[in-house]
């Protein structure tokens, strides 16, 4: 069986690395540009299963239970420090006492705390300005390079077959059956194609009549120079105040702030926003007073490949017999990472996923309403 996989990102290689893993020979990864270009290399490395929907924390239960293994066997940095969310009002501390009553009922631990134990686990934090948080203690972060390299090794040596710079164009399909792909570098045929393309994957599926509802909705982190250890945890997040404000520090020392700031979609990676240091900077300095004086060392833009209801889009798509997806994980792409990679496989090889909630997220959804619910769209 000769396998097509249009993306070259996380996704794309963890689907990839699945599929060898599980003794496929013949796998094809092509991506427009470099691996990793897009959304994958410019993401913040953070990973939690503290959601709002049952489909998101199932699926992130295992997600990480996959990167503390691939922590092991591969020996890259990944760390549980856990996530903050951070409530400046009273109100917010009820949201958060629900939310851990749902969260606990399915496995996952988070609970609310204090100010008092705040301060011990972020000692640099102002806590005159907040009431307490949400503590998830099985969240963490990453070095993205180092996965992200290991996995491009991984599935090179496994004897998957990647080609940079060879965007696919269109589709070709007949009877129900997608019989290629067409490259500016020629056409390449397949038993099973799997579009993981991000937000390049709305255009390759309108060649064969397929509408795949994903915008990018762009985003600014800022990266500062390297500082001794000051953000304890894995991130931290300013729930109450618009665009959840969120920062973490690198194991190399380097802060990264970042914010959910109002912009076009569709704008150019190379674009910038002069007033992303101002919008992003000052509540965080609230928070952390010392911000005020730090230096950024750089910027960059990326996307989150936004779906109407803020979850992925996986599966099959129908009507075709050998056509799946997976994409459109709003700003979450690398931590599902590993666990797209086995539901996807899944797919292929068993005709379902092993995860049965899964299947709650396939394309169909946009077109019979059953839209999943998601509200902590951030880090």
């Amino acid at each position: 069986m000769r396998i097509l996989i249009i993306g070259a990102g996380v996704s794309g290689l963890f689907i990839a690395y699945e599929l060898l893993k599980r003794g496929l020979k013949e796998v094809l990864v092509l991506d427009a540009k470099t691996p990793g270009y897009g959304a994958s290399l410019r993401n913040i490395g953070c990973f939690r299963s503290s959601f709002t929907s049952r489909e998101h924390v199932l699926l992130m239960k295992e997600s990480i239970a996959k990167w503390l293994e691939i922590k092991r066997d591969w020996g890259v940095f990944i760390e549980q420090r856990g996530y903050l969310w951070i409530a400046r009002r009273e109100d917010t501390l009820d949201v958060f006492r629900e939310l851990a009553k749902f969260h606990n009922s399915h496995g996952v631990p988070t609970r609310v705390i204090g100010v008092d134990e705040l301060s011990s686990r972020e000692p640099y934090i102002n806590t005159s300005i907040v009431k307490g948080a949400l503590f998830d203690p099985t969240a963490g972060k990453m070095s993205v390079i180092e996965v992200f390299t290991e996995l491009y090794i991984r599935v090179k040596k496994m004897g998957g077959i990647i080609i940079p710079h060879t965007p696919v164009e269109r589709l070709v399909s007949s009877g129900g059956i997608v019989k290629s792909a067409l490259t500016p570098r020629g056409e390449y045929t397949a038993d099973v194609f799997v579009v993981a393309a991000a937000e390049g994957s709305r255009k390759i599926l309108e060649s064969i009549g397929v509408n795949a509802p994903i915008e990018p909705s762009p985003r600014h982190p800022l990266v500062t120079e390297p500082y001794a250890e000051v953000i304890k945890s894995g991130l931290v997040i300013d729930w109450d105040t618009p665009g959840s404000p969120h920062i973490t520090q690198t194991q190399h020392g380097s802060i990264i702030l970042a914010r959910d700031i109002k912009d076009e979609p569709w704008m150019p990676l190379n674009s910038q926003r002069h007033d992303a240091f101002e919008k992003i900077i000052k509540p965080l300095s609230e928070l952390y007073p010392f911000l005020r004086n730090v230096n950024v060392n750089r910027y960059w833009m990326g996307y989150y490949d936004m779906t109407p209801d803020h979850h992925p889009i996986y599966g099959p798509i129908k009507p075709f017999e050998n056509l799946y997806i997976a994409t459109g994980f709003s700003g979450h792409g690398l931590m599902m990472a590993p666990i797209t990679g086995v539901l996807i496989a899944d797919w292929i090889l068993h005709g379902r996923p092993r995860i049965s909630v899964a299947e709650n997220l396939v394309l169909e959804r946009f077109e019979t309403g059953r839209l999943v619910k998601e509200i902590a769209v951030v880090g």
